[in-house]
C-alpha cells in the first residue's frame, strides 16, 4: 500500500498515532493490547516512508503509566488507585506516573513546526520505564 497523491492530507502535515509501552514491556494478560500496539509502532515507521513524498511526518507518542480516569477501571476506590499508583510508581526510574499533559506536550511538539524534520520516530513518555528499568527506585539500593 503507498499514500496516494490525492488523499486529503496537505503536504507538510503531521500524523501523529498513539503507542503504549504495553507494546514492550510483556505484561500477563495483555497480550492482544500489547500485540495491537506492536503494530501500530511498525505502522509509524511503515507510514513515515510512504507519505514522506507527501512532505507528511508521521510520528508515534507512547505513554506509559499515566494519571487518568482509567485507573477505576482496574481498581475500585480511589485510595486503591493511590496505592496501584505507588506500587507502579516504584518500576518508573523517575518515580511517578505521567500527567496526561505532559503526555500532551509530547504530541504538540510533533505536530508544531518545531518538528520539522522529525518523522519516523517514537518519542517515549514514560519516566524511563521502558528505556532504563534498572534504574526505578525497585532497583536502587541504600
Amino acid at each position: 500500500m503507498t499514500a496516494k497523491s490525492d488523499a486529503p492530507l496537505n503536504e507538510g502535515g503531521s500524523i501523529i498515532l498513539n503507542g503504549s509501552v504495553q507494546a514492550v514491556l510483556g505484561i500477563p494478560g495483555y497480550t492482544a493490547y500489547a500485540a495491537a500496539k506492536g503494530g501500530i509502532r511498525t505502522m509509524t515507521r511503515n507510514l513515515a516512508s510512504e507519505f514522506a513524498p507527501r512532505k507528511i511526518r508521521v510520528n508515534q507518542v507512547t505513554p506509559g503509566a499515566t494519571r487518568t480516569p482509567i485507573w477505576s477501571l482496574v481498581v475500585p476506590t480511589e485510595d486503591a488507585v493511590k496505592e496501584l499508583e505507588l506500587r507502579i510508581s516504584q518500576a518508573i526510574p523517575l518515580g511517578r506516573f505521567n500527567e496526561a499533559d505532559e503526555v500532551a506536550k509530547a504530541a504538540l511538539y510533533l505536530a508544531s513546526d518545531d518538528s520539522a524534520i522529525v518523522s519516523g520516530t517514537e518519542i517515549v513518555v514514560d519516566g524511563g520505564a521502558t528505556g532504563s528499568p534498572l534504574g526505578a527506585p525497585i532497583f536502587r539500593h541504600g
